[in-house]
């Protein structure tokens, strides 16, 4: 729902309400002014409906003009369809959301990966001529919803999946604003990149260029098999998720500077699969220089890398289970052949029921070329890509959370880069919430401003607004600078093992140190006998 008030005082004395979609009007400096088509449906308490339509309509021009002299770059992109951008690809047409913030969405990154391009890494996004409508979601790619708070079929699911979405305030190249990508996270079996949880408008009002996207799920994400590695010339199978979003942030370094975005200023984060997401684009060679500063939330892949020989053995029962046993490149054939909806019920529980007990789990692998080593051993050998970082848990999520959230911490300030280590202890008022806790994902809407959880069950507190806004400005400002802190907000310490200094997110901001120490040590010396990397 839109708001105009009043050019004319003299004549129009109230708050007009619209309803209609954008595509159907002009849109001029980030207002939108409605067709005549739409008077029956407006000021229909009026006696004189036609005519007040024409002085309404006159009146948003006359405002929205002389928006434009006051703010030249977005008058410069204007156009009779909307707010233009010209990418490597071809022209977009954008829109204004309610809070007056830019938002491009669907904007393909890579083309789609059917037919012979499923299970190969992403191809370049084919050009376009004309103007492409970028106000309308790309479909998400295809999944169950094993979360109740994830649904993806409203916007539809398909292979065809592989799109970003924008939101930026200024399409000034001259402002070069940091750059936020986010990583859904979803176990790797969900998500998409314009869940409410992370919608990008309040991020983008305090000054950044906000991202998302959708990354290929499941079976289509991560398969890895034999025959698949022969094929490839660099003998990798697998971890196409993790190349999809490599193509995305070369989008983003690429293009972003049309949004009003610095390239030299980009900022990954994600949440769970997304902040494994983020440590193995850390991990990889090929997402070398694509990002400056990096956010794992509950998430960071130490630990989670299998073997080529444990995930192709899988592909090939996975293989073997659809009617492909044979490990050749005929085998290869015959699974790309196979209908999309066959092989995602093939990948469900064996029970039928939803859950996470799928018959194909999704596996980052060790494959040689996408991520020669574990996130750890990367770290420790300097072979990664380290940035400053921001690694955190929930509270109520585990112990081995944390821990890993501080040993990911430790690893990256061992090579003396610095790193801020916080715990997110905000629980709901009510007695059902204060027995969940802080919950796996309660952080999501806090770090981008949105001052409540998406799930209404997850309950309100009295501080939600300041947290969220707190929050979202250590995000912000870690993104332009690489330092959370801006002078504003109580100072987050840089992390130093030998104080285990972090930030506590919840009733109080504080600073804290030395949380649970003994207990953290103990879990990262099983992790050492289990030959994982801690420093």
């Amino acid at each position: 729902m839109y708001r105009f008030r009043d050019a004319l005082s003299t004549t129009i004395t109230s708050v007009v309400l619209f309803r209609f979609p954008i595509a159907e009007r002009i849109s001029i400096a980030g207002i939108v002014v409605p067709n005549e088509a739409e008077g029956p449906a407006l000021l229909s308490s009026y006696p004189k409906a036609a005519m007040m339509m024409r002085l309404t309509r006159i009146a948003i021009v006359c405002a929205a003009l002389a928006a434009c002299s006051k703010n030249p770059s977005i008058a410069g992109g204007v156009t009779s369809k909307g707010l233009t951008v010209t990418t490597d690809a071809g022209a977009l047409s954008g829109a204004v959301d309610s809070s007056g913030v830019l938002v491009f969405r669907g904007i393909p990154y890579a083309a789609p990966p059917v037919g012979d391009l499923r299970w190969r890494p992403p191809m370049p996004a084919a050009h376009w001529s004309g103007t492409r409508a970028a106000n309308r979601l790309g479909k998400n790619c295809v999944q169950d919803q094993i979360y109740s708070d994830i649904d993806p079929f409203a916007a539809g699911i398909s292979e065809d999946c592989l799109y970003l979405n924008v939101w930026t305030t200024d399409l000034n190249s001259a402002t070069r604003k940091p750059v936020m990508v986010w990583i859904y996270g979803g176990g790797y079996n969900a998500g998409f990149g314009d869940e409410a949880r992370h919608y990008g408008a309040h991020l983008a009002q305090k000054g950044a260029v906000v991202v998302t996207l959708n990354y290929r799920l499941g079976v289509f994400g991560f398969f890895a098999h034999p025959a698949l590695a022969a094929e490839s010339p660099n003998a990798s199978a697998g971890n196409y998720a993790i190349l999809d979003q490599i193509a995305a942030l070369k989008w983003v370094r690429d293009n972003i500077a049309q949004f009003g975005g610095d390239p030299s200023r980009v900022m990954i984060f994600g949440e769970s699969a997304g902040g494994s997401s983020v440590g193995s684009l850390m991990a990889s060679p090929l997402a070398k220089g694509l990002f400056h500063r990096a956010i794992l939330q509950s998430g960071n892949a130490i630990g989670s890398l299998r073997s080529k020989d444990f995930v192709y053995a899988e592909g090939v029962r996975f293989a073997t289970l659809v009617g492909a046993p044979t490990v050749d490149v005929a085998t290869i054939a015959r699974l790309r052949a196979i209908p999309t909806d066959s092989l995602m019920r093939a990948s469900r529980p064996s029970d039928g029921k939803s859950g996470f007990n799928f018959v194909f789990n999704p596996r980052l692998v060790r494959d040689g070329w996408v991520l020669p080593l574990g996130v750890d051993s990367a770290l420790v050998r300097g072979t990664a890509n380290i940035v400053p970082v921001i690694v955190g848990a929930t509270g109520d999520e585990g112990d081995a959370a944390y821990a890993s959230a501080r040993a990911f911490t430790r690893l990256v300030t061992a090579q003396r880069v610095p790193a801020y280590l916080y715990l997110f202890t905000r629980v709901g008022d009510d007695s059902v919430n204060k027995k969940r806790g802080a919950y796996h994902s309660a952080d999501i809407t806090f770090s981008f401003g949105i001052p409540r959880p998406v799930i209404a069950s997850a309950g309100s507190t009295s501080y939600d607004a300041a947290l969220a806004d707190a929050m979202s400005d250590y995000w912000f400002s870690f993104a332009a600078t690489g330092n959370p802190n801006n002078g504003k907000r109580p100072n987050w310490p840089v992390y130093d093992a030998t104080t285990d200094a972090y930030m506590e997110l919840g009733p109080r901001v504080v600073a804290k140190s030395a949380l649970r120490r003994a207990v953290y040590d103990s879990i990262d010396a099983a992790g050492r006998l289990r030959g994982d990397v801690r420093p």
